[in-house]
């Protein structure tokens, strides 16, 4: 699959909406694909093998940016708050989320009072203080670190921090985050942020070691150089082969791992990540489309719906794709529905709107007029000035070079050639160049997914569609997008905030600075041993908010065969 960019900027906010989240929980089975039967007893070596597509360009948690990065980040550091599995917040290195009623929220929004824990401590066994979060933001804010990432963009109501970040005048000392004591922790906006507890569980707000950071310079994230606060520590890194993790002795938390170590494979190819399933080599992996059909049912299956959608994303800001018209009969040109079932094999639902079903403010009425008809595709190149596809330049269309993404470039291709007459080269590139690429908006069109980090149209729209957003590679600019993305973002009522989101989305939509084509499932195999595996529709890779749950179950050995008659 190809690898999501985590809106990361990347799913309204989680203690104001009901979000129906689908957990599924890996159950233990009779028989292990393995040759043994799996019992209910733990086994002696408590690991948990699983495969990421790629290898991380950082462990960095303010510039992870993608699945593979911050799955791993994680389990590495824990910040203020996290998830329960209901995808509430709730405290982590906090003593408890503040709100106005118990005195953590200013009567105007604008201060949040924090508690700390005080025997949360560093896998070095150092204690855990607010001047590490402190540090941290300021940090995060700092052009020459955090603010070089894409999720510094989510924080910047925070006074002071906007104008550290863009370089207007701002400093360190300006950012509103300050400890009023080792294990306390005030921080003062510029604006309401309605969302702002939701956005201290993620990643980028853990908090970091100012003296490691500056004895090892770019080196801190090595293994053996970081310490995190998360429940497993980094034990080694073997770039394209694996990284393993090991439980961390100095966790402190209700959620303490029974796993040893964490061990992720990375296996580019989605089959021969499958083969290394079935050789007993991972214990869980993505199944191929070419194989959905064959595994579908099978008892070592795990499907689930997931925030994410999947488009065509284009250079707005170069021809041919600066004109809507060519954008809108791109999108008239797809046949959806055929690339779910021929592509897909079934697995998944079509897309018109880019916000998921499940997310607050998703509206299923939003693009119905840019569906797939051949004619009105025809017509809106026309009226851009290439009748029949006449005069229309052959654009590259990059991806990631995976095979689900060949199938996918292959049937775009086939679908823009048949119903426009237009000409599309396929450009693929090995991931880690694809995104080096993609961030600096070199390309024309490509193929990507955004999936959720919590569930708000903020994580959504701001950042990838806004002028000014920290994710706008796109090049896509609209002032009246951005006037209602300015009011949204400091309205405190829910459903006005989420109807001035609405108003944004569909004039995205019906500009095409991207095309939607369809909102993805997860299917994945587990084995019968591995219990307890908690997924929701949040997760970069399956399970990860809640690996510590995961346990290792031990595999007898197979019935003994029937001896043959004489």
């Amino acid at each position: 699959m190809t690898r999501e960019l985590r809106s990361w900027l990347r799913p309204g906010r989680i203690a104001l909406v009901t979000l129906a989240v689908l957990l599924a929980a890996v159950a233990v089975a009779c028989g292990g694909g393995d040759g043994g039967q799996v019992t209910d007893q733990l086994a002696p070596d408590q690991e948990f093998r699983l495969r990421i597509a790629g290898d991380p360009s950082t462990f960095d948690p303010q510039l992870a940016a993608v699945a593979e990065e911050i799955s791993v980040v994680k389990q590495l550091f824990r910040g203020l708050f996290t998830y329960d599995e209901g995808l509430n917040v709730v405290p982590a290195v906090a003593l408890e989320v503040p709100t106005k009623e118990n005195g953590g929220i200013s009567e105007d929004s604008l201060t949040y009072t924090i508690k700390l824990r005080q025997d949360a401590q560093w896998s070095d066994g150092q204690p855990v203080t607010a001047h590490d979060f402190v540090y941290a933001f300021q940090r995060l804010f700092d052009p020459e670190a955090g603010a070089q990432g894409y999720y510094f963009d989510f924080y910047t109501a925070i006074e002071g921090a906007e104008a550290f970040a863009y370089g207007e005048g701002g400093s360190a000392e300006g950012v509103g985050v300050t400890a009023v004591d080792d294990y306390t922790l005030q921080i003062k906006l510029a604006r309401p942020q309605p969302t702002l507890p939701t956005l201290l569980a993620l990643w980028p707000a853990s908090p970091l070691r100012k003296d490691l950071i500056e004895q090892y310079g770019d080196a801190w994230t090595e293994p053996g150089n970081l310490a995190g606060n998360g429940p497993f520590v980094l034990a080694e890194y073997t770039p394209e082969q694996q990284i393993v993790l090991e439980a961390n002795p100095n966790y402190v938390s209700d959620d303490q791992p029974t796993l040893q170590r964490l061990v992720y494979r990375i296996i580019p190819d989605d089959s021969a990540a499958l083969i290394a399933y079935q050789n007993g080599e991972i214990d869980m992996t993505a199944i191929p489309l070419a194989d959905a059909a064959r595994f579908e049912g099978d008892s070592e299956q795990v499907r689930y719906a997931q925030l994410e959608t999947f488009a065509v994303q284009y250079n707005n800001g170069a021809a041919p794709f600066d004109n809507p018209l060519v954008r809108q009969a791109f999108s008239r040109a797809i046949d959806r529905d055929a690339y779910v079932l021929a592509v897909r094999q079934g697995v998944g639902a079509t897309a018109l709107g880019w916000l998921p079903p499940g997310m607050p403010g998703a509206s299923a009425s939003i693009g119905q007029d840019l569906g797939f008809d051949p004619e009105a595709a025809r017509s809106l190149l026309a009226e851009a000035g290439f009748p029949d596809g006449e005069g229309f330049p052959s654009v590259a269309l990059t991806i990631v070079d995976d095979e689900s993404n060949r199938l996918t470039a292959e049937f775009l291709k086939e679908q823009l050639s048949k119903n426009l007459n237009v000409s599309i080269e396929i450009e693929t590139l090995e991931e880690g160049l694809f995104f080096d690429r993609y961030f600096e908006s070199d390309f024309q069109v490509t193929w990507l997914s955004w999936f959720a980090d919590y569930a708000d149209p903020e994580n959504w729209l701001p950042g990838m569609f806004g002028t000014e957003g920290g994710f706008n590679v796109l090049g896509y600019s609209n002032p009246e997008v951005d006037e209602l993305f300015a009011k949204a973002a400091t309205e405190l009522d829910q459903a006005t905030r989420l109807a001035l989101y609405d108003q944004a989305h569909r004039i995205i939509i019906q500009d095409q600075a991207i095309t939607p084509v369809f909102h993805p499932e997860r299917n994945y195999l587990v084995k019968a041993h591995v219990a307890d595996l908690t997924t929701t529709v949040l997760d970069a890779e399956p399970g990860d908010w809640f690996v510590s749950n995961v346990r290792i179950l031990a595999t007898g050995a197979p019935p003994a065969s029937e001896p043959d008659e004489e």
